[in-house]
């Protein structure tokens, strides 16, 4: 089954929810972070989340560097991961392996003209390197880099449900945002502000739930 056309707003909530995926996983996983932009151009959105990708501590051994770069993977994936879950939100529609195919290879583009795919597979292939013998065949290397992409994806995934529920909140927060001509930009510090209101909206919609599953006080009888 094809995936649903985005335009206009519904595309520019599908790129928001997307950058916000690489900026709360990049925030979750001890990058620093900075602002983030969307522009839309012919009905269609493009954006960027400024992440800092640098490493905490030297990289002086294989397991250092291994341990940055499966990171920095996950936070590549981490737009992939949200946008697929926004589209079964948006739209009401489970997805198959297929669909996961179009949004993965046809991500978004951001401002170096690179979607997530290129540049998470150039890493792949240096992670392939090191946790693996060296080898001429080339399906070998294809093998060895779909088992670390679906054993990263996999725990990118798992890191994700910890703040998909948020993201979602805050990504309506985002959009309300005023622009500049066909330019959103949300500075890091505004995002830090909406991303405590949507903490608060959190709680409170989750206070209310909590009210309407109490049982109804009983009538007393005549």
């Amino acid at each position: 089954m094809a995936l649903p056309v985005t335009k206009d707003d519904i595309d520019v909530s599908r790129v928001i929810h997307h950058e916000l995926g690489h900026w709360m996983m990049a925030r979750e996983l001890g990058f620093s972070v900075g602002q983030i932009f969307i522009k839309r151009m012919h009905g269609k959105a493009s954006g960027h989340a400024k992440a800092f990708p640098r490493a905490q501590s030297r990289l002086d051994t294989a397991e250092s560097v291994d341990g940055y770069l499966s990171n920095r993977i996950k936070v590549l994936l981490a737009g992939t991961i949200v946008e697929i879950e926004w589209y079964r939100k948006t739209f009401e529609q489970s997805l198959d392996q297929d669909d996961f195919d179009r949004i993965y290879e046809n991500g978004v583009i951001d401002h170096s003209g690179v979607n997530d795919k290129a540049k998470a597979e150039e890493l792949l292939v240096v992670l392939a390197g090191i946790r693996n013998e060296r080898t001429a065949r080339y399906d070998d290397l294809t093998t060895q880099i779909r088992t670390h992409f679906v054993e990263l994806y996999h725990e990118a995934e798992q890191i994700a449900g910890r703040f998909l529920e948020k993201l979602f909140v805050l990504a309506e927060l985002v959009f309300k945002e005023p622009w500049q001509g066909h330019m959103l930009v949300v500075t890091n510090e505004r995002l830090a502000e909406l991303s405590e209101i949507a903490n608060q909206t959190l709680k409170a919609q989750q206070g209310e739930g909590r009210l309407n599953q109490q049982s109804p006080a009983v009538a007393p009888s005549d």
